[in-house]
């Protein structure tokens, strides 16, 4: 739940360059030099639109870029357009130059991260053309085609340039390599999404449909076990149902006071708060039919930040104020008032704030709503709070630092999930049975996280959102955003 203004990212390498080395084109027999090969790390299982294999591409790590080997079958005699496509879903979407829907339009655009907005050819710099430019594939008499070749402005990393979970397009036709923007190589007869080969704990994705998303908070609705994800850049909410592979738009931003979402819970009454961020305000949405029942807001006239909030066992919510040293509380019962006060001045408390700084973040509440954890994102403190008393004291964490704690998720009485934004990570944490102290027990990260905000428990494990905040300024490095779901940390 991080603010526009201190937005950071970290470069996490997966996999070290070796020693420089030229381009390496294709052989006549589709199989180049293989003795300095390395192992594959990554692969895209080819489906037709019907769903039917078609064949592999794996990717292993070169001097200065990736080894693509491609192995494709069923494909019509000759020669056929190939590339590394940006988006990262192989479904039916809109064509981008006629606005048709067509198979595997969902894999949006040619690879570009050098932003050239140029169809041009295979190892062409990325800043002159479309990164993800590949040689064609030619395709003999029983419509097998073979090729191994190495792109050196393509990697395996969390770059810009990174092809992990993007997707690899094959065409009907041949590639000019130069019109614009697809080198008139006709439809999209294969695709395949790129996956790390390791073993991984996600085991599943929904995605967002949108390209300024950047999704934030997460609560799941205890009557349908459905998931409601909001866009932090527009206020949108998404619903996501039981093992649904696309979350639906429920509600769009904007005309009902909220501008973003960031932290949600539901009440008991179904009704889904939602914290504003910038706005100030937290609003009631019944998900059902998508209105808006309350907005409350803050009353400061300083600026305020609402980032996160729990509902405690009793009705009350508690909402933390990124910006402000303040937490928030209202009661969610029938009948009561919507109205927030402020329930805790944090600056009579051992918390310092950090001027200009993401403070206090995520917040879960004990069963019995006496205590209250909450992370200090700015210097990965995290705060117990005693909701009778109002005492506040910092739990001894062993084990390794909290530092860009976002999202708070208890997986149990004891058990802490803290998400770790800029470092892709998830910490487990052991807590002591009065919460003074706790253990760093398990540190996971993925290929697949990017910069996660915060997770909920579901039926299907921890649905981790992948905000991407770190790309507000500049183009997600990975489109359509996502929820993954991953097992639950033992």
């Amino acid at each position: 739940m991080k603010l526009h203004f201190v937005l950071s990212s970290i470069a996490v390498a997966l996999l070290a360059a070796c020693a420089g080395t030229h381009q390496q084109p294709a052989t006549e027999a589709g199989t180049g030099p293989s003795a300095a090969s390395a192992a594959p790390v990554a692969s895209a299982r080819l489906l037709t639109p019907s769903g039917q294999p078609a064949g592999t591409v794996s990717f292993a790590p070169a001097a200065h870029g990736v080894e693509l080997v491609a192995d494709a079958r069923g494909l019509a005699p000759g020669v056929h357009g190939f590339h590394v496509h940006a988006q990262g879903a192989c479904a039916a979407g809109p064509d981008a130059a006629t606005g048709r829907i067509v198979d595997f339009g969902a894999a949006g655009g040619h690879f570009d991260p050098g932003n050239s907005r140029n169809h041009g050819r295979p190892g062409d710099d990325k800043a002159q053309s479309h990164a993800g430019e590949l040689p064609a594939l030619q395709a003999g008499a029983d419509g097998t085609a073979r090729l191994r070749y190495v792109n050196h402005n393509l990697s395996l990393d969390r770059a810009a340039t990174s092809v992990i979970g993007r997707t690899v397009v094959v065409h009907a036709d041949p590639d000019d390599y130069a019109s614009d923007p697809a080198g008139n190589s006709g439809a999209r007869v294969l695709c395949g999404v790129i996956e790390m080969n390791a073993p991984t704990v996600v085991k599943g994705r929904a995605t967002l449909e949108g390209s300024h998303v950047f999704p934030e908070g997460i609560a799941i609705d205890p009557r349908s076990g459905a998931a409601f994800v909001g866009s932090s850049s527009n206020g949108d909410l998404f619903r996501i149902a039981p093992g649904a592979a696309k979350g639906e738009l429920v509600q769009a931003g904007g005309a009902v006071g909220r501008q973003g979402a960031f932290g949600m819970k539901f009440d008991a009454m179904g009704r889904l708060w939602v914290a504003g961020g910038p706005t100030g305000t937290l609003s009631a949405v019944d998900v059902g039919n998508g209105t808006t029942l309350a907005v409350v807001k803050a009353p400061q006239d300083k600026p305020a930040f609402l980032n996160d909030l729990v509902i405690a066992q009793d009705g009350t919510a508690y909402v933390t104020d990124s910006v402000q040293p303040v937490i928030y509380r209202m009661r969610t019962t029938a009948g009561a008032p919507a109205s927030l006060e402020p329930w805790l001045d944090l600056a009579q408390t051992p918390i310092r704030y950090v001027p200009a700084q993401v403070n206090l973040n995520g917040i879960v509440a004990s069963a019995n709503g006496r205590q209250l954890l909450s992370i200090q994102l700015a210097t990965g403190q995290l705060w117990r709070i005693d909701t009778q008393t109002k005492a506040v004291t910092q739990v001894r964490i062993e084990g390794g630092e909290l530092q860009d704690g976002d999202g708070l998720v208890l997986t149990g009485a004891n058990e802490l999930v803290v998400v770790r934004n800029a470092h892709h990570e998830l910490v487990k944490l052991r807590l002591a049975a009065d919460w003074s102290s706790g253990r760093v027990e398990q540190r996971l990260t993925d290929s697949r996280l990017r910069y996660p905000t915060t997770a909920a428990v579901s039926s299907a494990g921890l649905m981790v959102v992948n905000g991407q905040l770190d790309r507000q300024k500049n183009p997600p490095v990975l489109l359509p955003f996502d929820v993954v779901t991953m097992e639950l940390p033992r």
